[in-house]
């Protein structure tokens, strides 16, 4: 699949201008992709945690298609727009692979097939996504996050201090300069991805029934 990627993409200029265009494309590619899945295993009334798994694979496959197309597009030495003058800027494939990762999340939570309603909890797409690219950060809010909801017997507790954590390690790592052996570099770019994916993940679960 990638060489066929590779084959529909290699007419494209390598530039960092180019690299900047087809960041919005994918983005919108990967919030499609992710909608029609959470829309399509819900009119099928699929397990929600199969459901999970599935748009897990989803916003993977689409953010590992959109790391392939930016290093196809994206010249060497080319960052992200956030934090550029930083040494810990990522690498502008990184960037559109984040966000369009992100973005397929997104879409799943918020299906427009289905008026924005009726998405998946996102915790699926979330891990998988912090488990390829930021490990540390998604065991850190695995760990807290597990700790709080068995002491408390409350999964939202839970929940919230699971994603506080991943803020927290997000931000110490950036100041401190702390880069885990595996994952992307953790910066400014890192932190504002964990950030929204965060948001993400709290706004849906104000909606779920308790």
């Amino acid at each position: 699949m990638l060489a066929l990627v590779r084959n529909l993409v290699e007419w494209l200029p390598t530039s960092a201008d180019w690299a900047a265009i087809v960041a919005g494309p994918l983005a919108l590619v990967g919030y499609l992709a992710g909608s029609l899945a959470a829309a399509e295993l819900g009119r099928r009334r699929v397990h929600p945690w199969a459901a999970e798994g599935i748009v897990a694979a989803v916003a993977l496959l689409v953010a590992t298609v959109a790391w392939d197309i930016g290093l196809q597009v994206a010249p060497r030495g080319a960052f992200g727009a956030v934090g550029t003058f930083s040494n810990q800027a990522l690498g502008a494939w990184v960037s559109i692979a984040l966000w369009a990762g992100a973005a397929t999340l997104v879409g799943a939570v918020a299906p427009i097939w289905t008026g924005f309603r009726g998405g998946i909890t996102g915790l699926g797409p979330a891990a998988a996504l912090f488990a390829a690219y930021l490990p540390l950060l998604g065991a850190a809010g695995l760990l807290v996050g597990a700790f709080v909801a068995a002491g408390s017997g409350a999964w939202r507790w839970g929940l919230a201090a699971g994603l506080a954590s991943v803020l927290v390690v997000a931000y110490v790592a950036w100041i401190a300069d702390a880069q885990p052996s595996v994952g992307v570099t953790v910066g400014p770019e890192s932190a504002l991805w964990a950030a929204v994916v965060c948001g993400v993940l709290f706004a849906r679960s104000a909606r779920l029934p308790r």
